[in-house]
């Protein structure tokens, strides 16, 4: 008898409870994505940094001559200056490490597939500012926390464009 009564009232509990939102699995899934990415600005930054020095390599290699990466030291500094940066300070860390990993995997792809060895410097520099995958990923970077950004400011965030302005 217990157990039938218990089952009429889940059962009458299920059926009365309301049936999941959109809203409520968007909330679920940015929560997700927020628990599960990896909240590292700086050292991401830094193999930003690290990955274009690939690049470049790559490139003066291929036609003989010598490229110095840059030091630790430097990458320190232009990753703190670019934090604080009026563009990337209000962003949250998780946002920031996203925006950099963009231009991680941008760099990759192009020292992967070999177009650092095939383009000069101002080729790849021009290439990483229009790169419509690292431009997508970005984003991407800001859907994800239900933010929006225009076209215009999206060559903003991009590395060189910040070194160029002295940001």
């Amino acid at each position: 008898m217990k157990s039938l009564i218990f089952l009429l009232v889940s059962t009458i509990f299920i059926s009365c409870s309301e049936p999941k939102k959109f809203e409520d699995s968007y909330k679920e899934t940015v929560l997700l994505q927020y628990l599960t990415t990896v909240n590292a600005p700086q050292e991401t930054c830094e193999s930003m940094i690290t990955n274009k020095d690939l690049c470049f390599k790559a490139y003066a290699d291929s036609i003989g001559a010598t490229f110095s990466n840059t030091t630790a030291s430097i990458k320190t500094k232009t990753c703190q200056d670019l934090l604080t940066n009026p563009l990337y300070k209000d962003m949250s860390g998780i946002a920031q490490t996203c925006a950099f990993d963009c231009q991680v995997t941008d760099w990759k792809t192009k020292t992967n597939s070999g177009i650092c060895t095939k383009s000069t410097i101002p080729a790849l520099i021009e290439s990483s500012l229009t790169s419509s995958s690292a431009i997508s990923c970005l984003k991407s970077c800001f859907a994800s926390t239900n933010n929006q950004i225009s076209n215009e400011k999206i060559p903003l965030y991009l590395l060189f464009n910040n070194i160029q302005h002295g940001e």
